[in-house]
């Protein structure tokens, strides 16, 4: 009983742990002006559209840029938590 209450705190502390290095993280994805930045919780921070970029060319631009940031962002969060120790073990707690 009491080495699942440990588990579960270990568990919670390695999330916890992560979820501070994912915030850190920071993605950039570029397409005909379009810059999208992303952080590690997958929220965009910022979006730049140059005013000269033509309507119609807006959602592609911005859907290409999206789709590189993610790409860099998979990239970068994938070797971020590898580097913190991993993703919590589970089996400890019976599941």
């Amino acid at each position: 009983m009491f080495s699942k209450i440990k588990a579960l705190k270990d568990v919670r502390n390695q999330a916890k742990k992560i979820e501070h290095i994912l915030a850190d993280i920071i993605a950039e994805g570029k397409s005909h002006g379009v810059i999208v930045r992303m952080n590690g919780k997958q929220e965009i921070i910022e979006l730049t559209i140059p005013e000269d970029l033509d309507r119609t060319r807006i959602a592609n631009a911005v859907k290409d840029a999206l789709a590189e940031a993610m790409k860099g962002l998979q990239k970068e969060v994938q070797s971020a938590i590898k580097n913190a120790g991993g993703l919590p073990d589970m089996s400890k707690l019976g599941m």
